[in-house]
């Protein structure tokens, strides 16, 4: 019963909302010389070491410090979107001085022009996606086809007629069994992902090793995938911690990322079981397959902005996109994490997750 009320308030949450991010280090046109302005270059034609953001293209290691799960929200509404506007920019910007250089929105956003907005003003990178999120009732008879379609034709043309591409393939399933539908999503996600060279970002509250089979079966590279909310105590499947570590561990061996965002959301993982799961991923060696993020996300209430989680968490209101660099890297080093794995987490990792060779 709490994993299916905290599925559904989150995702009744997140259906309010339209989601986007921030802006791009010395981006490089995505348009090639000598081509029609009105097109884009075939991707393929790119390195595997560039990157599309919503402002143009970077190279990997102009990455910098990362977070690989965020959102922005732009609402449809003029003042809602304004107020999203400034509260985003003005996060990102006191995230910025503090060393943020980049986010990866996962929304995937119904306004990829407003991220564009959001990270020209902010001036922090912003890699968008493509995919899906939690799959709706029209999308249960989807086919793999049908996903790779959508997903190629935001690549090749452009997200929401736009010049701006996804350089992440966002997937979702709700909890355990996976649907068909949710199968058919990651198989074309790996699909895609042989073609075009993208990571892939997963919604994996439960399962992500059911996840990963799906995904390896159907080709996708692991290297380059990572599963994000696998702390979330309720999705897992009634195992202990130390029996959840060693089920983290069938997935991070073969090479996938572990996305943390609790937090501060003490309320989804209590804080000496998130601290364990890492000091003992660490100790077994797997501190380059972790990453440290908080998953920002928004809605109005009565007109005002309420963060996603803020009334069960004693800081709630903090979670923003700067609490990482304020909070839980201090967090961290209290929990004997030594700061060469830090690293590893805020920009060694995501950068190794979104470089190709």
């Amino acid at each position: 019963m709490h994993d299916k009320m905290d599925y559904l308030t989150r995702r009744s949450f997140l259906q309010s909302v339209s989601v986007g991010t921030a802006a791009a280090l010395l981006p490089v046109p995505l348009v090639m010389a000598g081509q029609d302005s009105s097109r884009l270059a075939p991707l393929r034609s790119l390195t595997g070491k560039v990157i599309p953001t919503a402002t143009g293209t970077i190279m990997s290691d102009q990455m910098g410090i990362t977070s690989v799960h965020e959102h922005i929200v732009m609402p449809s509404d003029p003042v809602q979107r304004k107020k999203s506007f400034d509260f985003a920019v003005n996060d990102l910007k006191k995230a910025k001085a503090l060393g943020l250089k980049t986010i990866v929105d996962v929304g995937p956003t119904d306004d990829v022009v407003g991220i564009q907005e959001v990270s020209k003003a902010s001036g922090v990178n912003v890699i968008c996606c493509t995919g899906s999120y939690l799959l709706k009732d029209e999308q249960q008879s989807m086919t793999v086809a049908d996903f790779e379609t959508r997903m190629v034709k935001d690549i090749e043309e452009g997200i929401q007629g736009t010049q701006i591409r996804p350089g992440v393939i966002k997937v979702a399933a709700r909890k355990l069994p996976i649907t068909p539908a949710e199968k058919n999503l990651f198989i074309a996600a790996a699909h895609v992902q042989k073609r075009y060279s993208l990571p892939i970002c997963t919604h994996a509250v439960s399962g992500c090793v059911e996840q990963q089979q799906i995904l390896e079966e159907a080709g996708a590279d692991l290297k380059h995938c990572y599963f994000s909310h696998v702390e979330a105590t309720f999705g897992w499947s009634g195992r202990t911690v130390q029996q959840e570590i060693d089920y983290l561990e069938t997935v991070v061996k073969k090479g996938s990322t572990l996305s943390f965002n609790n937090f501060g959301n003490w309320n989804h993982t209590k804080p000496n079981d998130l601290a364990l799961i890492i000091q003992e991923l660490t100790k077994r060696g797997y501190d380059d397959r972790m990453v440290a993020t908080i998953d920002l996300t928004w809605t109005f209430v009565d007109g005002n902005i309420k963060i996603l989680w803020e009334d069960t968490n004693e800081e709630g209101k903090d979670r923003t996109y700067s609490y990482p660099l304020r909070k839980v890297v201090p967090w961290l080093r209290d929990k004997g994490i030594p700061k060469s794995t830090i690293n590893k987490f805020l920009i060694d990792n995501p950068r190794r997750i979104f470089t190709w060779s």
